[in-house]
């Protein structure tokens, strides 16, 4: 319910018989003069009942009556003062205390003087004060709620912002939202592509997560979705590793473009507060997601060649000392095959330099066809490429090499002029055996070895020979 539609609900104000600008005050009055009336109405009364007219119409008594009358006006309003005045005193000292707590809590950011449990009333009758005891309680649970809710969605926003590449959000963000939520498990799914693929999970196999009804579901809306999970259902081993009560997709919209998703399974069911978290979440969310993918997008396009879609010479030779690190670390291999186009300048000075990009390509393809996921092809000059090929010893450096020699030399590359075909002129080398083993001696030994092919005839591999006797 908005707020225009929860001011309509409320009940239209009730007439006062307001005196003075004092509640207390008009009750006094209203008290003394019903005395008065009572004593000016009480003589008649008697002469109805049977007493002597002479008696009870004589000034004397109505004196009386009129004093007994306010009397028991004064001492009714006393008693009201006590009992309802007392309440309501309580009541207003009780929110003095709580906008003073709201005041420092706001410079402080420290919330805990502030509390339901720390400020409610006692509710202690079934009238109206009972009722505006319950209701100050009430509107206290909502103040807390509310103040959850911010603390909760400041503490995500900071998180999320504080992180820029992709893996580091996602593993952020599933923290987060399990934290808060008390899920027992989830992934978090990122689109693209067109496609929501998993970038992180906990507790979960997602593997089949992005073809289910669930994800398919939030692909068409952008609301929080909750399916309840019948005791005696069981659920695929594909999609999670545990029974769950309570599966939800938290969609990622920006715009109108779905940035990915968060799927929770929990082994009970989450409450009304989480879910209202869940959508407080989805906007910070969406835009730290988007800044990661639009980083991610740009650190590709500074890494990748766009010609050959290989990577460029800066990023290659970062990643190349990493895997070699990573190498040294784990004591496993690693093989570095370094080739260039033979008679590369011929082909641009016989059919043009457009020919020559064309041919550029399609040798980067073949290689990038016979290569393994995980190795990494490099630009690393004009007709130059590198390939690190992490655990690679000598003779896989060799086998794949090879493959790669192949691969070129029955490829036809389609020109303005028809066909023409080139092969690649190959040098080895695996780690560990030569030097120190720095990537610039790495590449050094490389390029050694692809000159004796070159020497040699061309359209070869040639291994150093350190690194041959090393692979054995």
């Amino acid at each position: 319910m908005d707020a225009t539609k929860a001011a309509d609900a409320l009940p239209p104000p009730r007439r006062e018989l307001r005196l003075t600008r004092k509640a207390f005050l008009d009750l006094a009055i209203w008290m003394g003069g019903f005395g008065i009336i009572v004593g000016v109405v009480f003589p008649y009364m008697a002469v109805l009942v049977g007493t002597p007219s002479q008696r009870a119409l004589s000034l004397e008594f109505f004196g009386t009556s009129i004093a007994a009358g306010v009397v028991v006006g004064v001492v009714n309003f006393a008693l009201a003062r006590y009992v309802v005045g007392a309440r309501i005193s309580d009541l207003s000292m009780r929110m003095r205390y709580v906008g003073q707590a709201l005041l420092n809590a706001s410079r402080t950011g420290d919330w805990s003087s502030c509390s339901a449990e720390a400020c409610q009333l006692a509710v202690t009758s079934d009238d109206e004060l009972g009722e505006v005891a319950a209701s100050f309680n009430s509107l206290l649970s909502a103040l807390e709620q509310t103040q959850l809710l911010e603390r909760c969605s400041a503490a995500v926003t900071l998180a999320l912002s504080e992180r820029l590449e992709l893996a580091g959000l996602v593993e952020a963000t599933l923290d987060q939202y399990l934290s808060h939520t008390g899920a027992t498990g989830g992934c978090v799914l990122v689109s693209k592509d067109g496609e929501l693929t998993v970038a992180e999970s906990r507790n979960v196999e997602c593997s089949g997560v992005a073809i289910s009804a669930l994800v398919t579901q939030a692909q068409r809306s952008r609301l929080v979705r909750s399916i309840e999970v019948p005791e005696d259902l069981a659920i695929e081993a594909a999609v999670v590793s545990f029974r769950p009560r309570q599966v939800v997709m938290i969609p990622i919209w920006l715009g109108n473009t779905l940035l990915g998703a968060v799927l929770l399974a929990s082994a009970g069911r989450l409450g009304e507060g989480a879910f209202r978290l869940l959508e407080s979440f989805q906007a910070p969310t969406a835009v730290a997601l988007n800044n990661a993918l639009t980083h991610e997008r740009f650190q590709r396009l500074a890494a990748i060649d766009p010609l050959t879609d290989a990577y460029n010479r800066r990023f290659g030779i970062n990643r190349l000392a990493e895997e070699l690190s990573r190498a040294r670390r784990t004591v496993t291999a690693l093989g570095i095959l370094s080739f260039d186009i033979d008679h590369f300048k011929r082909v641009n000075d016989t059919f043009g330099h457009l020919a020559g990009d064309r041919v550029l390509r399609a040798v980067a393809g073949a290689a990038r066809s016979v290569i393994r996921t995980g190795d990494v092809l490099i630009r690393t000059g004009g007709e130059e490429f590198l390939v690190v090929l992490p655990g690679a010893a000598g003779k896989d450096v060799r086998a794949i090499g090879e493959a790669v020699r192949k691969a070129v030399g029955t490829s036809n590359v389609l020109i303005t002029q028809g066909e023409v075909s080139v092969t690649v002129s190959l040098g080895g080398v695996s780690y560990p055996g030569i030097g120190d083993e720095t990537p610039e001696e790495l590449m050094a030994a490389a390029d050694e070895a692809l000159y004796e092919s070159k020497h040699l005839g061309r359209d070869r591999l040639t291994m150093h020979s350190a690194a041959a006797l090393a692979g054995g």
